[in-house]
């Protein structure tokens, strides 16, 4: 039986939504027409709707379209449009594997790892030891050819006329007052071997004949033996020649431009052989060579070493570590933490809650895992150390949706 009134009803809920459908959808309006709640251009918005993200307000409401709740908007703080901040959850965070650092000023150690070859095996290299200054022994060790020796052991002591003249000049200076003078005096003493011990000798008065003491810088024994007390000896006279039972390796590498600010004769060196692994021989830069290659834009420097093992032969390529003088003073991040593009470096900071905002530096120096940072930090900031590199990319595309947005 047809059933009139109830399907009077049906007809009439079906009109009434028709009709509610089509008001909203009209009431749909496009950006432009809310200027309040939408995202202008260089404008930025604290609350916008979870489910239509072009509409936005500056305080609490809800969505013309679907009535929902404002919520906090997590671009709402963007201040730079090419790399707009990005907010992470504590879990999110974790997931991605984020590490965090912190800017520091410290000493950047700059190393110079490289590539060598042995190019020369001496066994009979001798220390020879002589007198920095024209003068007399006035003391010899009792010690002689065939002797054994240890490092720091006095050798000889010597006196002069010169190095009087000196400390008498010295004490004049010290006593008027004269500063110039006296760091002149100080730095030509230290040079021919006085201790500062022996300098403060000086300056209270307690000395008068000062001695030169000469001592042995290696292990060794002593192969040749030569003056006694009242020799006059100068400089260029062995006295002593000592050696050891070892063979002074001479290594050739060479280093880069950039690096050759770093290297200088006398500096401490590391050599390492794949063929003993786990071994390292210590030694010094013994010359730096001034031709620079045109090609090559390289300098070639040479290295020696102690060494006492029968397996280590000439020809031979050795991985070289020279400990470089090192720079203060500078702002450092871990060298993990920079992205390097083309045009530009930039970090990722955080504030601890969850923001993330990469940012330009400029930066220097790298060496040793660190990276010096002339602009764009400050001490004390914290910087994320890895997955920095997803931050970075979620950053820039936040920064391609913003720049549609503002432009449709």
């Amino acid at each position: 039986m047809f059933n009139f009134k109830k399907n009077s009803l049906i007809l009439v809920a079906i009109i009434v939504g028709f009709i509610s459908g089509y008001y909203f959808k009209s009431n749909d309006v496009p950006q432009s027409t809310h200027p309040d709640l939408l995202l202008k251009q260089g404008e930025s918005f604290g609350y916008v709707c979870p489910m239509h993200a072009h509409i936005t307000s500056d305080k609490e409401g809800t969505c013309s379209i679907c009535g929902m709740d404002l919520v906090v908007n997590s671009r709402s703080e963007v201040r730079d449009e090419d790399h707009p901040k990005v907010q992470l959850s504590s879990s999110i965070s974790n997931s991605i594997g984020v590490k965090t650092g912190k800017v520091i000023r410290g000493e950047l150690l700059r190393n110079v790892d490289t590539l060598g070859k042995i190019t020369r095996l001496d066994s009979t290299a001798r220390n020879i030891v002589t007198t920095p200054i024209h003068g007399k022994i006035s003391y010899i060790t009792d010690k002689f050819q065939g002797d054994d020796v240890y490092q720091g052991d006095l050798l000889f002591s010597v006196i002069s006329d010169e190095l009087d003249l000196l400390a008498e000049e010295y004490q004049l200076a010290f006593k008027s007052m004269n500063q110039p003078l006296v760091s002149d005096l100080f730095t030509k003493l230290r040079a021919i071997g006085l201790t500062p011990e022996q300098i403060v000798e000086l300056e209270n008065g307690e000395i008068t004949n000062v001695a030169i003491n000469i001592y042995s810088a290696e292990d060794g024994f002593i192969f040749i033996r030569r003056g006694d007390v009242g020799t006059v000896v100068k400089p260029g006279y062995t006295v002593f020649n000592i050696g050891g039972d070892y063979q002074l390796a001479e290594v050739t590498a060479e280093i880069f431009e950039r690096q050759w600010g770093r290297v200088e004769e006398g500096q401490p060196a590391m050599m390492t052989l794949r063929n003993l692994p786990g071994m390292e021989f210590p030694g010094i830069v013994s010359r730096v060579e001034p031709p620079v290659g045109y090609t090559t834009r390289s300098l070639e420097i040479k290295l020696k070493f102690k060494i006492n093992d029968a397996r280590i032969s000439q020809s031979m390529f050795a991985q070289v570590s020279i400990s470089g003088t090192p720079r203060k003073n500078l702002l450092l991040v871990p060298s993990m933490a920079v992205i390097r593009t083309q045009n530009q470096q930039r970090v990722v900071k955080t504030n601890g809650h969850g923001d993330f905002q990469p940012v330009i530096i400029v930066a220097g120096e790298e060496s040793m895992g660190m990276t010096e940072v002339i602009s764009g930090l400050k001490e004390g900031d914290t910087i994320i150390t890895s997955g920095q590199f997803l931050i970075d990319s979620e950053s820039q595309l936040l920064a391609g949706f913003k720049r549609m947005s503002t432009t449709q």
